[in-house]
């Protein structure tokens, strides 16, 4: 849906997620923003607080019609039953600050080469998922996204499931995402933060990377250590290096502690 002509969100590409309930059109769509937007009908999952979406609504209402209610409420917020008080508060006692930060939020999260580029990849990932991981948009802000790698077979990771946070820059591609793994791992290239010691998000970083290859270059670091990569843990390469059975050991017991079950 594009951002109405002067309003706070001209310019903007906001992309909308419908599901269908069984009970459809006698129960109504569930829509909701996959951008992140400032709007005090719009929390932060998305979701559109509309009336003819909840109690007002009749089996002769089209998805036309929820398009253009949506639309109408870019151009004139209804305050009466916001989502977001705190935004709806803004609206009301400082309108230039609320304009401030729905145009801020428009540029950041529904325009731009950075955010094209994302929703692409996303796209394509949903499309045709790799094997070796999953990945989505957190909360609908498509420059936070929360990625799950499955350990390696044959692998002391083998069975786990490794929650990966990923940070774009607004520079996007230019500049390479943030990988930082939220679950524990022993791993001597993967620091007690979660900082990952890969050159391909360093000096070694080009534009031509999509994150599956950079989530199958984390895949193939967790089989094959790196004990050259820029960030080590140097206890655990010590152990790698001199004890190789114990490192396997650890790290097997570290992923069904923390990464199963």
């Amino acid at each position: 849906m594009p951002g109405p002509q002067d309003s706070l969100y001209e310019g903007g590409k906001f992309e909308l997620i419908i599901h269908f309930p069984p009970e459809y059109p006698f129960s109504p769509p569930k829509v909701a923003f996959r951008n992140k937007i400032f709007h005090p009908n719009i929390n932060s999952h998305g979701s559109i607080g509309i009336a003819i979406l909840k109690g007002q609504w009749n089996p002769a209402i089209t998805i036309y019609k929820v398009l253009l209610s949506i639309f109408s409420i870019l151009v004139d917020p209804m305050l009466d039953d916001p989502l977001e008080e705190t935004i709806a508060t803004i609206y009301r006692t400082d309108r230039s600050l609320y304009e401030r930060l729905a145009r801020d939020w428009t540029q950041k999260y529904a325009m731009g080469p950075a955010y094209e580029t994302i929703l692409e990849e996303l796209n394509r990932f949903e499309t045709k998922p790799p094997s070796y991981a999953s990945a989505g948009s957190v909360t609908g802000d498509m420059f936070h996204w929360q990625a799950a790698i499955f350990g390696p077979g044959d692998s002391p990771y083998d069975g786990g499931v490794f929650e990966v946070d990923i940070q774009f820059p607004l520079q996007y591609p230019s500049e390479p995402p943030k990988f930082v793994f939220k679950t524990k791992i022993f791993h001597l290239n993967i620091d007690r933060n979660g900082n990952i010691g890969l050159d391909i998000l360093k000096d070694r970083w080009s534009r031509s990377l999509t994150i599956p290859q950079v989530l199958h270059s984390i895949c193939s670091l967790l089989e094959n250590p790196n004990p050259d990569a820029p960030i080590l843990v140097p206890e655990i390469a010590n152990m790698y290096n001199t004890d190789p059975e114990n490192y396997k050991k650890t790290a097997r017991s570290w992923t069904q502690k923390y990464a199963m079950g």
